[in-house]
């Protein structure tokens, strides 16, 4: 959780929260080097979390 900065509360209609979700997302390829950063941005009443992890 964040305070959200000016462009998330434009962005994304707050209606009143003084926060949001915040996920960042790190990808390397096979020699550690980082491939992709994600960063996502979501108002409180319309973040749902899932976690699926399959482990062989």
């Amino acid at each position: 959780m964040e305070e959200p900065t000016e462009e998330d509360a434009e962005l994304l209609d707050l209606e009143g929260y003084s926060s949001i979700v915040v996920i960042k997302s790190l990808v390397y390829l096979e020699d550690t080097s980082l491939f992709q950063y994600t960063e996502s941005r979501h108002r409180p009443d319309k973040f749902r979390f899932v976690d699926f992890a399959r482990r062989v």
